[in-house]
């Protein structure tokens, strides 16, 4: 995946993104049971791992394949993604909502994708973690949960700031990003350790940039072929 485009150009039904996802979305309710967990925290352990990506995709997915009113909420303030994937403008969002400075229903944007919503990060602040920790934050939440029926929330990562964990309130659950090839095993422990010392459920983990780092068989194009409607020519690679 390319970071700079937009949500739309690798959100195709019969792209491989698209595929990975509904295959996450449908392992998320069978390993649970069939609970339909309708407030998810994304996150990572360190910087650039693809967690906002993830976050945007699985929003994609929920909204479509659920058929249900959802929001991807962009928390992380420091770094924010968001409104880019979406190609959104960044203001009015989270931080102004927190800040006092604008009302929750003024700042939600329409996607491209039926059934969902974008709220994003807002404008720039000097202390996010301040913000998250006032009262207002329980009360952000609990006026986007009487909206939407599903929400999907981008968060920083869990070792450089508190951020996610103090979040992790709000939530049913939270599945964490990870780099592979990159992400030390160390770090992912310390990450996990943090996320459950908080309380966190960690309902699972989306394993980013496989490609060239698991075996040539992990890759959807050793398969050979294109597989989408009307497609007759065989692609080898």
């Amino acid at each position: 995946m390319e970071f700079g485009s937009t949500i739309l150009d690798y959100f195709r039904d019969e792209s491989a993104e698209a595929t990975e996802f509904r295959r996450l979305h449908s392992k998320m309710l069978n390993l649970h049971g069939g609970q339909e967990f309708k407030n998810v925290l994304i996150t990572s352990a360190t910087i650039s791992e693809g967690k906002s990506t993830a976050a945007a995709l699985l929003a994609c997915t929920v909204a479509r394949y659920r058929d249900t009113k959802t929001i991807i909420v962009d928390c992380d303030l420091r770094r924010p993604r968001v409104h880019t994937l979406f190609g959104l403008p960044k203001d009015d969002g989270v931080a102004d909502v927190l800040s006092g400075k604008r009302s929750l229903d003024a700042c939600f944007k329409p996607s491209p994708i039926d059934n969902l919503q974008v709220l994003t990060s807002g404008g720039v602040i000097d202390n996010p973690t301040e913000l998250f920790n006032s009262p207002r934050m329980k009360d952000l939440f609990s006026e986007i949960k009487f909206y939407f029926d599903a929400v999907i929330v981008d968060t920083p990562p869990i070792i450089p700031v508190t951020d996610s964990l103090i979040l992790s309130t709000e939530m049913d659950g939270a599945i964490m990003v990870l780099k592979a090839g990159e992400t030390k095993k160390q770090i992912v422990n310390r990450a996990v350790e943090l996320m459950r010392n908080s309380g966190l459920n960690i309902l699972g983990v989306i394993v980013n940039n496989m490609k060239g780092v698991l075996p040539y068989y992990y890759d959807h194009r050793y398969y050979g072929y294109d597989y989408t409607p009307g497609s007759t020519e065989e692609k080898f690679f």
